[in-house]
């Protein structure tokens, strides 16, 4: 008998079946960003979201300065309104 079939036959252990999640794995409880960035940007001192949004999207509509609030809320924090010089923020597409 193979080891392989050895582990599977020991109690306790479960045997695995591709593409089945099994119970307590990981399995489609990662969520991945699949978000696509045009750029990386470095605030400046006295910027805000909109000035950002409107050199990158030519618009500083309420819509597009939230979505680089969005794509950086970790990064950012609770409030799209305050945002330090020298934070790194990624600019998703429009």
């Amino acid at each position: 008998m193979s080891d392989e079939a050895k582990r599977l036959e020991e109690p306790g252990k479960r045997k695995s079946t591709p593409g089945r999640s099994q119970k307590g794995s990981l399995a489609g409880k990662v969520r991945r960003d699949v978000r696509k960035y045009i750029a990386e940007h470095t605030v400046a001192a006295g910027e805000t979201l909109s000035d950002i949004s409107l050199k990158y999207y030519k618009s500083a509509a309420r819509d597009d300065w939230m979505r680089i609030y969005e794509a950086n809320k970790a990064t950012i924090g609770d409030s799209p309104n305050v945002i330090k010089a020298g934070q790194v923020l990624k600019i998703p597409e429009k």
